[in-house]
């Protein structure tokens, strides 16, 4: 698979995928000057959103299952941002369109993470269902945005893309309630099969929908809704 545009960008995917090593699509070459990097194509390539629609428990164990590879075998992390930088989201300028208890609370428990130490580990850091590929043997990583930090918010994008839900997979116009007990269901298989303390996945979830709304109001000058659905739904249960 050939990819182009920006070579900071492209650098840092290569980087990502090297670090993250047989759990992610292997580069076969990255040409920093032109911005040009080829991974291998994972076949037959259909993504994990039709086994979620059908088992959405079975497909949450397969993501974090991926997530475990990809943290247990890990190459030379190098090139890769720490994952405090994703904090500086919440310096932008208040919207209407996201609420300011959510962006508050999520800035609270951003900053309750970051204080507390743990291993930094090389992170995807965009694990949801599309992103994840059938190999022919198992399933495989694509894609990485490239962090090292905390591998707790490995499951962030999971939780904040509630792919598989529906054909087109979006969150909103759903039952709050019925949202919430999807998040904590996830969130809970999710911590079970990676080790991980199940508070710390959560809030990391909750945090991860929001900065994914923050980044949607810089880029794109729009908030997306589904990731919004998914942190209320996360704060109404106790974060």
């Amino acid at each position: 698979m050939l990819k182009a545009g920006d070579s900071a960008a492209r650098a840092r995917e290569a980087a990502a995928l090297r670090a993250l090593m047989s759990g992610a699509a292997g580069v076969r070459e990255f040409d920093a000057r032109l911005g040009l990097l080829v991974t291998e194509r994972l076949l037959p390539g259909d993504d994990i959103r039709p086994l979620a629609r059908a088992d959405d428990d079975e497909a949450t164990r397969v993501v974090a299952t991926v997530a475990v590879r990809l943290r247990d075998q890990q190459g030379p992390v190098a090139d890769l941002p720490p994952l405090t930088d994703i904090g500086a989201a919440f310096d932008g300028p208040r919207d209407a369109r996201l609420s300011d208890p959510l962006r508050d609370r999520a800035r609270a428990l951003y900053a309750e993470l970051v204080e507390t130490p743990v291993e930094a580990v090389a992170l995807h850091g965009d694990l949801h269902h599309m992103n994840v590929l059938r190999d022919g043997v198992g399933w495989r990583a694509i894609d990485p945005h490239g962090w090292v930090g905390d591998p707790a918010f490995e499951a962030a994008a999971l939780l904040a893309n509630p792919r598989g839900l529906t054909e087109g997979g979006d969150a909103r116009g759903m039952d709050g309630r019925g949202l919430a007990r999807l998040s904590q269901r996830r969130a809970e298989i999710y911590a079970e099969t990676a080790g991980l303390e199940l508070e710390r996945v959560r809030a990391w979830g909750l945090v991860g929908c929001v900065i994914a709304e923050l980044w949607m109001l810089e880029s794109h000058d729009l908030v997306h809704g589904a990731p919004t659905a998914v942190a209320e739904a996360l704060l109404a249960e106790g974060l």
